[in-house]
């Protein structure tokens, strides 16, 4: 199963720089350019899905909550006193693996990092 996720991730950066050339030209240059620049932008995406799945949005979310709920007026901490997403002191920290996740940051890392080798080795 991983293998063919591994594989689709790749055929869909190809596809997509593929597409590209269709806007800048058909040169090996471009298409180089192109798989970085989509190996990059899914390297970035495979890495906010790693931290938001590890919890790290969750953490700072309760902690702007206390922030807000200490911070507040007397008024507005009354009508918060019920609200167990304010009053709580328990922290719930997502614990959720995405089955996508790895393998979108492998295969962005080697396909954006054989692009930087394939981009040297022309100049």
């Amino acid at each position: 199963m991983r293998a063919r996720i591994y594989g689709l991730l790749l055929a869909i950066i190809l596809f997509i720089s593929a597409v590209t050339l269709l806007f800048t030209g058909f040169s090996w240059l471009h298409f180089v350019n192109a798989v970085f620049t989509v190996s990059l932008i899914l390297w970035c995406l495979g890495l906010f899905l790693y931290l938001f799945s590890d919890g790290a949005f969750s953490i700072m979310g309760h902690s702007f909550r206390r922030f807000h709920y200490v911070m507040a007026p007397k008024r507005i901490k009354e009508t918060m006193k019920d609200d167990e997403l304010y009053t709580s002191r328990d922290v719930t920290i997502r614990n959720e693996k995405y089955m996508l996740t790895l393998p979108l940051i492998v295969t962005s890392f080697v396909c954006g990092a054989l692009a930087l080798i394939i981009s040297y080795l022309m100049v």
